[in-house]
Order: structure tokens, then C-alpha cells, then sequence
């Protein structure tokens, strides 16, 4: 693994430590305005994923009390902001357009009650920000045109690092969403480079789609450094169904470099972590990963069947890295094991899923990886004559 990974997921973990520990220290003896400000660095620094707890929310609640107290009309657009965020990370995204409107006409409210000296301050920088994160909810609807339109409307000048950071890892999945890859790679790294660490969630999110970006240019050893950040960030955080996911996906990745040994720790990880929260999809594809990197036992078609389905469900969940990783990995066992039909199958199942969602990212991993057992698996003369046999055997039925 990365010898950084273990410095960052301490750092991480030490971050929000200290958040967390902050909200009870402030409330106990500190003034409301410390205590407002305490609980909103912790619930923007905390990251969020569906359907796994989080202190956020009742932290907002508390924070809304107090700026009401406080008459702090910021503070409230702040809340609305990171509200608007949360229901775009539970992908509740009707919602979170909604509370972004809100937010957004609040923080202009303020920066045109500020002095000019002061109309790109904190403010300035809120209306960017809420501006930036409807860019990001329109390309989560699918409404790129929307989206883009809105991203070029959002100013370059005056922006801070911070700020700036977002709105290039906006410009990033815009570009990733286009099948712009070149494009995408340059934006999220510049992004990552960018955002600062108490930006824990964009981080995550920063260096997972850039784990996607190397995946579709059949990078590994660069997927494999951004997916070993995230998971050490989500490590820090404490978010172990995601670590899991990262676990399956760094591991079928080693796999693809006869790294056995580190394949099978992440493994064995992934099962204890799946024992203590069950995921019964990706516990069938921890129990295939062990079996194919031991090669102590055959893998049974009706298993396989059960990796397909968890790669369905990934898809129904807007999950691209999932369903891209799941699908790699089960073409993988195929491709071991020269069930290079099978696997063929399995890459053009995972295209006609990526296809159908609308997803352009997706269908260009998927055809890299088809154009791969072709060229370098097979060979052209050999895969083409093996799908002229397969398409003869359906028009046969």
C-alpha cells in the first residue's frame, strides 16, 4: 500500500477528533458564538454517506437554534448550504436544489449588505459556493447542458483556494460526465492539489473519481494511489461500509498485478468488516475475491450470477466506481480462468448497463476493457472469430 495512506488516515482522524470534541467542550463553557461556529466547522468537515450515521444533522439543528438566536443571516445560509449538501449526498436531489435556492439568495442578500471593501468576503465566497454545488446536484440529474451553463457563469476572480478548489472539482465531474478524460484528469487533480484537508468529504470524493479517471485509461498503478487515499481518508472518518467498497476495489485491482498477498489482507479485512456491517452483495464478491486470490476453489456459475446482481444494484444506486469495480472484477475471475466468452459477456452486460443509465464515464471504461481483451488478451484474429461464434450461437436458438 502507499507508504502516505497512513499518515493521511491519521490526519484525518485527528481532524475530526478535534471537531468533534470541540461541539461539547464549546457548548459546556463556551459563548453561543464559538459554540455556532464549533458546530458548523464540525458538520462541514464530517463527511456524509447514505444510510450510515452521521452527528450532521443534529448538529445543523443545533447550529439553525443558534443562529436564530444570533440573528447571524450567514450562519443560517451556511446551514442551508450544508443541508443542501447532505440531501445531494442521499442523493434527495430535488431537495437539495431547493435548500440551495434558499441558501443562494441569502448569501446575496448578505454580500450586498457588507461594504464594497468587504463584497468578496466571506459572503461573496457563500454565493460561489452554493452556485458551485448547484453544478454539482444538476450533473447528479443528469442535466449537463444546465449545468455547464451554470458553471460558466460562476467568476474565476475573487474566488479563494478553497473555493476555487470546489469549483475545479465541479469543472472535473463535469468533464468526467462528458467522457472528457484528459479534461477530467487535469481539473480533479488540480482540485485535490486544492482542497484543503478539513475538506474531508470533497477530498474523498476528489480522489475516487480520479481512481475512475486512471481505471478507464487502464492506469492501475495511479488508480490504485487515488483509490488507497480515499480509503485512507474513509479510514480516518470511520465510514466502514465505504471502506469495505474501497477494500474490494483496491484489492481487485491488485489482483490484476498478481499483488496476491496485499490483495488478500484487504480481503480479509472486507470480511471482517462485512461480518460487524452486513452487506450481503459485496459480501459474495469478498468471498469470490479470497477464493480467486487463494486458487483453492472453482467458482460456481450461480455465484457469478450473484456478482452480476450486486453490480446491478450498484447501478440503481448511482454508484459508478461500484458498478465499474464489480464488473471489472467479475471479468477478471472470468479472464483467469480463459472464460474469455464469459468474461466478453460480462464487459458488453456492464456496457449495455452504463448505456442505459446515461452514463458516457461508465461506457468508456467498459469499452477499454473490451478493446484490451481484444488487442492484448486474445488478439483481434482470435476475439473477433470468438464473438462471429457467439453471435452465431444466438441466432441459433
Amino acid at each position: 500500500m502507499n507508504q502516505l495512506s497512513p499518515e493521511l488516515e491519521l490526519a484525518v482522524a485527528s481532524l475530526l477528533s478535534d471537531r468533534l470534541m470541540d461541539v461539547p467542550i464549546s457548548r459546556a463553557s463556551g459563548p453561543a458564538r464559538l459554540h455556532l461556529d464549533n458546530l458548523l466547522r464540525a458538520a462541514f468537515a464530517h463527511p456524509v454517506f447514505p444510510e450510515w450515521p452521521t452527528p450532521v444533522d443534529g448538529w445543523l439543528d443545533e447550529a439553525g437554534l443558534l443562529a436564530d438566536e444570533l440573528a447571524d443571516a450567514e450562519a443560517r445560509a451556511r446551514i442551508l448550504l450544508r443541508r443542501a449538501l447532505l440531501h445531494m449526498r442521499r442523493l434527495d436531489l430535488d431537495a437539495a436544489l431547493a435548500l440551495l435556492e434558499e441558501a443562494s439568495e441569502q448569501a446575496r442578500q448578505q454580500a450586498r449588505e457588507q461594504s464594497s471593501e468587504l463584497a468578496d468576503g466571506s459572503a461573496g465566497q457563500l454565493a460561489e459556493c452554493c452556485a458551485i454545488s448547484r453544478v454539482r446536484v444538476l450533473l447528479r440529474k443528469q442535466r449537463f447542458d444546465d449545468a455547464w451553463q451554470a458553471l460558466r457563469a460562476i467568476p474565476l476572480a475573487g474566488q479563494g483556494d478553497a473555493t476555487a478548489a470546489l469549483r475545479q472539482l465541479a469543472l472535473g465531474e463535469y468533464h468526467l460526465e462528458a467522457n472528457e478524460i484528459d479534461a477530467a484528469r487535469a481539473a480533479l487533480s488540480q482540485a485535490l492539489r486544492r482542497l484543503p484537508l478539513a475538506m474531508v468529504e470533497e477530498r474523498i470524493q476528489a480522489s475516487q473519481s480520479l481512481a475512475f479517471v486512471f481505471i478507464s485509461l487502464v492506469d492501475v498503478p495511479r488508480a490504485l494511489r487515488h483509490l488507497e487515499q480515499a480509503r485512507a481518508m474513509l479510514r480516518g472518518a470511520g465510514v466502514w461500509r465505504e471502506v469495505m467498497q474501497m477494500n474490494v476495489a483496491l484489492a481487485s485491482l491488485l489482483l490484476t498485478r498478481a499483488e496476491q498477498t496485499a490483495a488478500q489482507a484487504l480481503f480479509a479485512e472486507a470480511a471482517e468488516l462485512c461480518r460487524a456491517y452486513p452487506q450481503p452483495e459485496l459480501g459474495i464478491l469478498i468471498d469470490l475475491g479470497m477464493a480467486r486470490s487463494s486458487a483453492v476453489q472453482q467458482h460456481s456459475g450461480d455465484a457469478l450470477a450473484a456478482c452480476l446482481r450486486a453490480a446491478k444494484a450498484y447501478a440503481e444506486q448511482g454508484n459508478l466506481l461500484g458498478l465499474v469495480s464489480m464488473v471489472l472484477f467479475m471479468a477478471g475471475i472470468q479472464t483467469a480462468s480463459e472464460a474469455f466468452p464469459e468474461a466478453y459477456r460480462t464487459l458488453a452486460t456492464g456496457l449495455a448497463i452504463a448505456r442505459h443509465r446515461r452514463w458516457p464515464a461508465a461506457e468508456a471504461v467498459f469499452r477499454a476493457h473490451i478493446d484490451r481483451l481484444r488487442s492484448e488478451v486474445l488478439g483481434a484474429a482470435r476475439f473477433d472469430a470468438m464473438v462471429a461464434g457467439m453471435l452465431r450461437t444466438m441466432k441459433a436458438r
